[in-house]
């Protein structure tokens, strides 16, 4: 597992990379993540991040913003980016935010995410 401010990333297998989101994560200041994110990302090969959003309990204006700029930045890197573990709630929020379809994925878990083609 590697450590970066507000995220856990975790290999977990055929170019999979998990992300876990913790308290410590502000979206309202995507530059301060994206380089070494990408840097990261890179060094571990992904082809696919996994998006965790199990701890996230809304997901508002901003915090979509900032998963739209992970998404750009994965897209430029050839990275697939999928959202996992999405609450009810959360996802009632997220269509309220989105006026275009998402420039990401979704999946129920981990598992499923893992098979998507």
């Amino acid at each position: 597992m590697t450590i970066l401010q507000g995220m856990h990333l975790t290999p977990i297998g055929d170019g999979n990379v998990l992300l876990e989101p913790t308290e410590g994560l502000d979206p309202g200041e995507p530059d301060a993540y994206l380089v070494p994110l990408t840097g990261t990302l890179q060094q571990m090969r992904a082809r696919r991040l996994l998006y965790d959003l199990k701890n996230v309990p809304v997901i508002d204006s901003l915090y979509y913003a900032w998963l739209e700029n992970l998404a750009s930045m994965c897209r430029i890197s050839g990275i697939d980016m999928v959202l996992v573990n999405m609450r009810p709630a959360t996802a009632y929020a997220l269509a309220l935010t989105m006026k275009d379809n998402p420039p990401f994925s979704c999946a129920l878990d981990v598992n499923r995410a893992r098979n998507l083609p």
